[in-house]
């Protein structure tokens, strides 16, 4: 029970592709939360390499919390719209293929919860590299309308974020090139922050986000990120 009142089950969303190397260390460090009350979401989206193999030997396993998806290349978004869609907790948790949530990290987001009332939540993170090597604290802080607008919202970890399922049914991931820029979470939050949606903070690091070369915020044509986030920004600003 993480901090009085009954238990509540969250829902950790784990979308992957072609993530075979890094997957089972995201799925353990799930199933090793020190909240009890969980259920994972994997939506393997078209994967060519083993990851198949992995989740069958998962699925073998019949842990009653993991269900499966296995879809056909639909994209980040539809991945993430289609596991949020499954769950069932009150708090649904991401977190990328690629990354790791600390053991207490979904004890620390329902008290959270429970203290504030937030729709939106996001923590603190580390740094690691392809081994697993610590390289360091990321910069993370609170967000508000102000740096939003300022910092398009660069300081959100994804793979810290949770929301409540009345939250996403509000504001799902965008497809089309607002997937493919890698900028649906941004878009989101960007849409909720503008509408005022109540949003919080956890300063402890509570995920390891993984930093890969081949990661799409390393690939991606930055300009055209931009040139995307100034567009919409615009927009929603004069819907506002």
């Amino acid at each position: 029970q993480a901090h009085g009142g009954p238990i509540v089950l969250v829902t950790f969303v784990v979308p992957t592709r072609d993530c075979q190397t890094w997957l089972p260390h995201a799925v353990q460090s799930v199933l090793d939360q020190t909240h009890g009350e969980l259920e994972l979401v994997i939506v393997n989206d078209g994967s060519k390499d083993r990851t198949d193999q992995y989740l069958d030997w998962l699925s073998d396993k019949k842990d009653p919390r993991i269900v499966i998806f296995n879809t056909m290349g639909i994209g980040r978004s539809a991945a993430r719209n289609l596991g949020n869609s499954a769950a069932t907790g009150e708090l649904i948790l991401v977190l990328d293929a690629d990354d790791i949530a600390t053991p207490n990290r979904a004890a620390l987001t329902v008290r959270k919860h429970k203290e504030t009332g937030a729709d939106f939540i996001h923590g603190g993170a580390t740094m690691i590299d392809g081994l697993g090597n610590n390289l360091g604290t990321m910069r993370t802080d609170v967000v508000n309308k102000d740096s939003a607008l300022t910092s398009m919202l660069n300081g959100i970890v994804h793979s810290t974020v949770a929301y409540t399922r009345a939250f996403y049914s509000k504001y799902p991931y965008a497809d089309g090139d607002i997937s493919r820029l890698g900028i649906d979470d941004w878009h989101q939050q960007i849409r909720a922050i503008l509408d005022g949606a109540k949003m919080e903070y956890i300063p402890t690091p509570i995920c390891a986000y993984r930093n890969l070369q081949s990661g799409i915020s390393k690939t991606r044509d930055e300009d055209a990120v931009m040139a995307a986030k100034r567009t919409i920004l615009e927009s929603l600003l004069v819907a506002a």
